[in-house]
């Protein structure tokens, strides 16, 4: 599945580094300021991991996503109601929307402590993140500031994490979207994943 493609991608990248060049590290949670985009897939599992958490921290993390939701509707390039982006969207609408929740903390984000409070059932972009990505043989976008300090763009790639490895192994979305009656290219945000009517029964 793509979810564990991805995690040892990123443990096959680390390997290929020397001691201090990754900084990522428990506690390190400058990579979940801000929303982004996710597959259904990614939203299903969020969704899943949410619905294990104890009752306290659950509610806690759906009235952060909602807090997030409900600040950020006029912008929403899609039907915030039922937490899909619309597949037809501008890019500029895209932007627009990202730049308002860029400094909003991913729901799921425990502090004081910084780690996730659904490690386990974590988006690929989070599994990935830190590294570049590359793909075709080329960077398509650069590691975590903190991590290859300096680097070449050789070295950048050298350590990078092949994504197109990562959508070879994305093969559950047609599955889901049936079971949904969603489109399987469809994509959310963590926060309208957990809150969004498209996916399920609410949460709470």
């Amino acid at each position: 599945m793509a979810f564990g493609t991805a995690s040892r991608l990123w443990d096959e990248a680390a390997r290929e580094t020397a001691t201090r060049e990754v900084a990522c590290r428990a506690g390190c949670f400058g990579c979940c300021i801000g929303l982004f985009e996710i597959s259904l897939a990614e939203a299903a599992l969020v969704r899943d991991g949410v619905a294990a958490l104890p009752e306290d921290v659950r509610a806690d993390v759906l009235s952060r996503a909602r807090r997030i939701v409900t600040e950020s509707v006029r912008a929403f390039p899609g039907d915030a109601e039922r937490g899909l982006l619309d597949p037809e969207r501008t890019e500029a609408a895209d932007d627009a929307y990202f730049e308002v929740v860029a400094d909003r903390a991913c729901p799921m984000l425990e502090l004081p402590s910084g780690r996730c409070r659904i490690y386990a059932a974590r988006p690929i972009t989070c599994r990935t993140y830190g590294f570049a990505w590359a793909k075709d043989g080329a960077v398509i976008h650069p590691p975590c500031g903190l991590n290859l300090p300096g680097a070449t763009a050789g070295r950048q790639l050298q350590t990078s994490i092949d994504i197109g490895r990562v959508d070879e192994a994305m093969d559950i979305a047609e599955e889901l979207a049936a079971e949904l009656g969603l489109d399987p290219e469809v994509e959310s945000t963590i926060a309208h994943a957990v809150v969004g009517s498209a996916f399920g029964p609410r949460l709470g």
